[in-house]
């Protein structure tokens, strides 16, 4: 700061002191003026007025430019004006009096009205300057931030030029690609992402691009890896430009396809054991119906009869081994309200494009269950599924969800505003005529939920339908 930025910043917080010293200075100048026959000092009031305009309005520098120029009328010796008192009175003022008295407030006016202009001016340009370093200081915070979060963040962030040149990588892109000991900026990004080249000379010949996509991604070494790319493009002065936020789903991916299969496995297994029971019910008769028959002479001493007989012992052996394989102790826990919200996630959508309303009413504190969490998963959305398909030519169409603890058991209940069932008798029948797909949702959804000790009944209804899952406690599950 200058010492005339500090003088008039001084002067702007201290009016009343320089307005004291502008009045004492005019006073001097009075006096000298009237102390000096020979000398005329009045050109010295334009100091006062030019120490006190910063501190004083327009109409106060008028004032006290009348102020000074009647002074310097009134005293000055070379203009003969007859004195302070008799000046007062106009018509003693000789001629030309009044005209220099109007040039002398024009003068000083003018000298305090052009003092106050640029210290006004001044103020402005300081205030500009100091909100514009203001704003050059919050815009390095921002972007210390920015660089931090950036530098920080665990998943990899790159931006692309519009030649598909790397212009930044954070460490997190480093590592993800296997560059720690290399710089990627200026490499071409082909090698790593091909995709994001081909997105970002996509854009040039259109809008921008807000997606994300799942793609191959490979590292320096070589290494495929599976990468899910949230990507977005716009326009600098030199063109389209990208950036990009890299994740490395490869051991997502291992998962997902891991519970997948063992979630089949599972639910395979179960569906083997009920077909088996299934069969091991008609070996059982057709054994029955072979021993009574066998009595008979003619029928044992037949070749074919004896086949027969051969064929239902295989059955047998057939049903007593995929019981074997289906009676394998289960251990799987579950949280009923984690399965739940991941259902609400799945059906949702569908369910809404559908027209349904859908109302959930969980219970808080639902205990953890005997159950494997990706095959009751699976139960619960073939329930709602069902309800879409009974509610589709329904008017009302609502599906109430809700699950609470009653005598000592986790219940979930799926109940719609559908047409009802009409044969409930026969709900949990496989390969049903009529039934949707091979009509085998709900006997498969019973069997998964028995292999666990749970069940799955059917609960009538006034109007619509109720199924009604049942799962055990795991400090009540039945062995």
């Amino acid at each position: 700061m200058s010492r005339l930025d500090s003088y008039l910043a001084w002067a702007e917080s201290h009016r009343a002191a320089l307005c004291g010293i502008a009045a004492i200075l005019i006073l001097l100048v009075a006096w000298t003026d009237w102390t000096l026959p020979d000398t005329s000092v009045g050109f010295l009031y334009v100091i006062p007025i030019l120490l006190s305009a910063p501190a004083l309005s327009n109409f106060q520098i008028l004032l006290v430019a009348l102020l000074c120029a009647y002074l310097r009328e009134a005293f000055d010796p070379l203009q003969g004006t007859p004195g302070l008192i008799a000046a007062l009175n106009l018509t003693e003022w000789k001629p030309g009096s009044i005209s220099r008295f109007l040039v002398s407030t024009a003068g000083f006016s003018m000298t305090g009205f052009f003092a106050g202009e640029l210290n006004e001016r001044r103020r402005m340009l300081a205030e500009h300057l100091r909100e514009r370093e203001s704003y050059i200081q919050l815009r390095e915070e921002a972007e210390k931030q920015l660089e931090v979060l950036i530098e920080t963040s665990p998943l990899a962030i790159l931006t692309l030029g519009n030649t598909g040149d790397i212009l930044l990588a954070n460490e997190s892109a480093r590592q993800l690609f296997g560059c720690e000991n290399h710089a990627m900026q200026n490499q071409p990004v082909e090698p790593y992402l091909p995709i994001l080249n081909r997105m970002l000379h996509s854009a040039r010949l259109g809008a921008n691009i807000r997606t994300n996509v799942e793609c191959k991604g490979q590292r320096r070494n070589g290494e495929v890896f599976l990468a899910h790319v949230w990507l977005s493009t716009y326009r600098t002065s030199r063109g389209s430009a990208l950036a990009a936020v890299i994740w490395d789903a490869s051991e997502n991916l291992r998962d997902r396809e891991g519970a997948g299969l063992n979630s089949m496995m599972a639910t395979s297994r179960v569906l083997i054991g009920a077909i088996s029971h299934e069969i091991r019910n008609l070996a059982a008769a057709a054994t029955g119906a072979h021993t009574a028959l066998s009595a008979i002479p003619e029928n044992a001493a037949s070749e074919h009869f004896q086949v027969l007989g051969t064929l239902i012992r295989g059955l047998e052996k057939i049903a007593s081994s995929g019981l074997r394989m289906a009676s394998g102790p289960e251990h799987a826990v579950a949280d009923p309200g984690s399965v739940l919200d991941e259902t609400r996630i799945v059906i949702e959508p569908s369910l809404r494009e559908a027209g349904v309303q859908i109302y959930w009413d969980v219970a808080a504190g639902l205990p953890l269950v005997q159950a494997d969490h990706h095959s009751l998963l699976q139960v619960f959305v073939n329930l709602a599924r069902n309800a879409e398909q009974a509610l589709a030519q329904r008017e009302e169409r609502e599906l109430h969800i809700s699950a609470s603890m009653e005598s000592d058991l986790v219940l979930v209940r799926f109940r719609d505003t559908g047409p009802g069932v009409a044969h409930p008798d026969e709900l949990f029948r496989p390969f049903q005529p009529g039934a949707h797909s091979f009509g085998l949702g709900l006997y498969i959804s019973r069997a998964i939920l028995r292999a666990h000790g749970g069940g799955l009944r059917y609960e009538p209804q006034p109007s619509g339908s109720c199924f009604i899952v049942e799962l055990w406690p795991v400090e009540d599950a039945q062995n």
